[in-house]
């Protein structure tokens, strides 16, 4: 039989989000993770001047908003604490967000040197994290990833390595240092696992992936500087489908890189967004905002990626794309790829 695969092609379905310092919008999100059903957990690292905007917002694929976790965040119509950055759900870095089988939230904070942890409805159920150098310290986590048996991995970026914890916080392994050979590392910042907990992690300041087995022994490497193809600068993410293709967010360069298992270049997505729910809803609120969009120029701009810092595919093959400049989620549909060819004595 012979056949040919065509490259994997992508459909974009929605955008969700606008730039909110709080309710139905975004305000610098960095990372998003699915939950149970329709849900997803966007988080919003906002800056240092509303120091209140720093959240953790969960809405649906279809956009309805469901409340806020974290800081001065509402869930359900209950306000949660805030104030003191150690005070329970406060962030001042949020960077990453994960869940575990449970459905518990899971946030790592740069600046607090910790990951805390929500439970699905929003309450605080504490953390864990110390400032250091040895094993189960940790200096500016980052991304973080649950494998199947609901261990944590954690980008531990200020440290050039990636840690391994149970998911209340024992230290169960560790690998990497500074450097640029293999299984070395210069600011890491993303990581992804694949359905055999293979970890791959954006190796930011090296502009390259690498892939680790779950034991963090190094499997391969891909990625140089630059803006061409397969090339990266600053990749902020990455993540891995079902049928084990790549996708990295390429912050600098402006768009999400989709590579094939063994680290080859399948194509690209630069961004394709339509104004959301939430903004359209603004707009008809607001008459005069809505007619300065329509006398303004360079709108068309608006679409594509700008500096984006996350990606993550569902089990659906859905692909959503963190467009942080842009404070907002676009979502794409993986097509599945097609066969040409003949089957030896009929049609294939």
């Amino acid at each position: 039989m012979t056949t040919k695969v065509q490259g994997a092609t992508f459909r974009y379905s929605h955008t969700i989000g606008r730039g909110e310092e709080a309710g139905t919008g975004f305000k610098n999100p960095v990372s998003v993770a699915r939950g149970e059903g329709d849900l997803m957990y966007v988080v919003s690292r906002a800056y240092d001047y509303r120091s209140d905007s720093k959240r953790i917002t969960v809405c649906t694929v279809g956009e309805d908003y469901i409340g806020e976790i974290g800081n001065a965040g509402r869930l359900g119509g209950e306000m949660m604490d805030s104030g003191e950055s150690d005070a329970p759900g406060s962030m001042v870095w949020p960077t990453s967000v994960a869940l575990d089988k449970a459905g518990n939230v899971y946030v790592s904070d740069e600046w607090l040197n910790r990951i805390a942890m929500f439970s699905s409805d929003g309450e605080w159920l504490g953390a864990w994290g110390t400032q250091g150098d040895a094993d189960g310290e940790v200096d500016q986590p980052a991304g973080i990833a649950f494998d199947s048996e609901d261990n944590l991995y954690v980008v531990d970026t200020g440290n050039n390595r990636i840690q391994k914890f149970t998911k209340d916080g024992q230290f169960l392994a560790k690998w990497g240092q500074q450097g640029s050979g293999d299984g070395e590392f210069d600011m890491p910042w993303g990581i992804g696992l694949d359905a055999d907990n293979n970890v791959y992690i954006a190796d930011w300041r090296n502009d390259r992936i690498q892939k680790f087995a779950p034991d963090g022994s190094f499997l391969m490497a891909f990625g140089e500087s630059g803006p061409e193809d397969g090339q990266f600068n600053r990749p902020a993410d990455v993540a891995v489908d079902k049928e084990g293709l790549i996708y990295v967010a390429d912050w600098r360069n402006d768009r999400v890189q989709v590579f094939d298992a063994e680290g080859r270049f399948i194509t690209e997505i630069i961004g394709d967004a339509t104004l959301s729910k939430w903004g359209i809803t603004k707009l008809d609120a607001n008459p005069d905002m809505k007619m300065q969009r329509d006398i303004a120029q360079g709108l068309e701009r608006e679409k594509f990626l700008r500096g984006p810092m996350g990606v993550v595919v569902d089990d659906q093959d859905q692909v959503f794309i963190v467009d942080s400049q842009r404070n907002r989620i676009q979502i794409y549909r993986k097509i599945p790829p097609f066969f040409v060819g003949l089957y030896d004595g009929g049609r294939l």
